[in-house]
């Protein structure tokens, strides 16, 4: 993946899109694809889409795709693209959006949101037959899971790794999601896991920084993917039955889905 240069751009906002289409284009829709759930025909809800870049590129797959974020960052729509400004946690949202959407993304969202459990229930509801859900996000305990990168822009200490006691970044403890406790709630909502993907180097830095993405060598040492993972990737199915035999199928893929891509 080619590295998206913030030089490149006049603003920061330009910037983020462009990152967000670009990894969504070259990691999260080849992910998915890999593991057999392709886009033509469906609709796609996009949760917590920020800046728009994601849920644009999705768009060029899907039938059609709607963005929705609790802040308005003045997007612009398309014949098979929509924005709004909702709240996915409020009842009459929730309940608007049910049965309508096919896939439903939640990238580097579920860790900012409180109440998870009503999250994945609200997710859950908006799905249409057996729809499927791909949640991304940064384990709390890992080198930036505070969020140091983003919430201390500016200062120097936003590359530093374990910045979770930084009095600006406490308020992430709040919502904090690990490995263990995202597997625990998946669980618990009757949400199936389709893959995994876990990183010491996720893909976003490939794409920012010029890092080239490590998959994680150890997914199966729960203490060491807590805090030496950067990137988490779950592909749920979302109204599939619950599975009966192991809960968290192996990382890698089987030789009929091919090689490791990511």
């Amino acid at each position: 993946m080619p590295r998206i240069a913030k030089s490149a751009f006049g603003t920061w906002a330009e910037y983020y899109r462009s990152y967000q289409a670009a990894l969504a284009r070259d990691f999260l829709i080849p992910f998915m694809e890999e593991y057999g759930v392709r886009l033509s025909g469906r609709r796609v809800l996009d949760v917590g889409c920020g800046n728009g870049g994601c849920t644009a590129a999705f768009a060029e797959r899907a039938d059609s795709c709607l963005g929705i974020d609790i802040e308005d960052f003045h997007w612009t729509a398309g014949p098979n693209l929509e924005f709004e400004k909702a709240d996915i946690l409020d009842p009459a949202v929730a309940r608007r959006l049910a049965g309508t959407f096919d896939v439903v993304v939640l990238r580097d969202v579920i860790e900012h949101i409180g109440d998870k459990r009503r999250l994945l229930e609200h997710v859950k509801g908006t799905a249409r037959g057996e729809g499927h859900a791909l949640v991304t996000f940064p384990p709390y305990y890992s080198p930036f899971g505070a969020h140091q990168q983003a919430e201390l822009r500016g200062s120097a200490l936003r590359h530093a790794p374990y910045m979770h006691r930084h009095p600006r970044l406490r308020h992430i403890a709040a919502t904090r999601m690990t490995v263990g406790g995202f597997e625990a709630l998946a669980r618990s909502a009757g949400l199936r896991t389709r893959a995994r993907r876990l990183y010491l180097s996720r893909p976003s830095f490939e794409l920012r920084y010029g890092l080239p993405t490590v998959a994680f060598p150890f997914p199966g040492a729960a203490g060491l993917r807590e805090v030496l993972c950067t990137g988490a990737c779950y592909l749920l199915d979302v109204a599939a039955p619950v599975c009966a035999g192991p809960a968290w199928p192996d990382d890698r893929p089987t030789a009929a889905r091919g090689p490791e891509t990511a």
